[in-house]
């Protein structure tokens, strides 16, 4: 099996509080109006941070220009989590935005074993969001917090890797820590290496989730 990196999972909490006000327009309108998605770093050019969006599924890709910078030891092609909203009401590949804020995230690989699934660790998640853009299976989950690193993963079954449907394991280990309390996590998968197979049509996902426990697997099928 591919070694395993001990990873420090990112655990975002956001908490926003709005003082009351009488007039509407005293409140920020990066705390009203603003969205969140995860993209792709792509560096920084004159103007400041350049990301990459994409849709679900096989979306087109739009380059999004901020006037701002993001912190230092966020590095290009790095997948991150952005708070932001349109500069403007232009269309096109192309579009200005307003920086609110920009977070690491999980950013990995997708990895393969030939350890039999059953003997994975897979400590349990609450699923928040699980969904595919371009060569990226991202996750929103919950995961109980530990102070010490972990082992967070996507890993395939190399028994499958020939076949129709590709069988991929969530692996999860708090590597014997003591669990508190549940916390945001967000993650991003590269899958392209398997996505461009020609003999693979379906990408199966397994997860230990309590949120919904009957469904044992997610499936995202090639067109």
């Amino acid at each position: 099996m591919t070694q395993l990196r001990h990873l420090t999972i990112l655990l975002l909490t956001t908490i926003v509080a709005l003082s009351s006000c009488d007039k509407q327009e005293d409140i920020d309108r990066s705390y009203t109006d603003y969205r969140y998605d995860i993209v792709t770093y792509l560096g920084d050019n004159a103007t400041g941070a350049v990301f990459e969006y994409l849709g679900h599924g096989d979306s087109t890709a739009i380059t999004l220009q901020s006037s701002a910078s993001v912190d230092k030891d966020i590095k290009a092609n790095q997948r991150v989590l952005l708070r932001y909203n349109y500069a403007d009401n232009t269309t096109g590949s192309d579009r200005a935005i307003d920086l609110y804020s920009c977070s690491s995230i999980m950013n990995d690989s997708l990895r393969q074993t030939t350890l039999p699934p059953d003997s994975l660790p897979r400590q349990r998640v609450k699923l928040r969001s699980l969904w595919r853009t371009g060569e990226f299976i991202n996750l929103h989950c919950q995961v109980e917090y530990t102070r010490k690193a972990r082992t967070f993963m996507l890993v395939a079954d190399g028994n499958t890797l020939n076949q129709d449907t590709v069988d991929c394991y969530l692996v999860h280990d708090l590597m014997g820590e003591r669990a508190t309390f549940w916390r945001d996590c967000y993650a991003s998968f590269n899958v392209g290496a398997l996505w461009k197979r020609s003999t693979f049509h379906c990408l199966r996902i397994h997860l230990n989730d309590v949120v919904y426990p009957n469904n044992e697997f997610y499936d995202f099928n090639k067109q």
